[in-house]
């Protein structure tokens, strides 16, 4: 009487990479698909919850659609402005260095 084997059947290498490519390609169309995220810096009116495909790219879309203009920004004017507002809460920072706090020993 001989002994059963021990170990499973092994796949030719080529056997198992038709079986490895089998099992991605099932796993790559049963992943959920991501939805497109809002743009942040250019708010639009329009959302389009549709999947961009995957051979899509956004940053050269957007790049050569920059590139694609011609025209030329002219600055009338001299110098930018500052955007900063001074507020009340700027106001009260200033004053957050100058208070020292001390932890005085209770246990006397």
């Amino acid at each position: 009487m001989s002994r059963p084997a021990r170990s499973d059947a092994h796949l030719s290498p080529e056997g198992e990479a038709a079986m490895e490519a089998e099992v991605r390609e099932y796993y790559d169309e049963a992943a959920p698909k991501r939805h497109s995220k809002p743009s942040r810096s250019e708010p639009s009116a329009v959302y389009t919850d549709a999947l961009v495909p995957d051979d899509s790219h956004p940053e050269l879309d957007r790049f050569q659609q920059l590139e694609a203009h011609t025209e030329k920004l002219v600055c009338e004017g001299g110098k930018a402005g500052d955007e900063f507002v001074e507020t009340e809460y700027y106001k009260d920072l200033g004053c957050v260095g100058k208070q020292h706090h001390t932890v005085r020993n209770v246990a006397a």
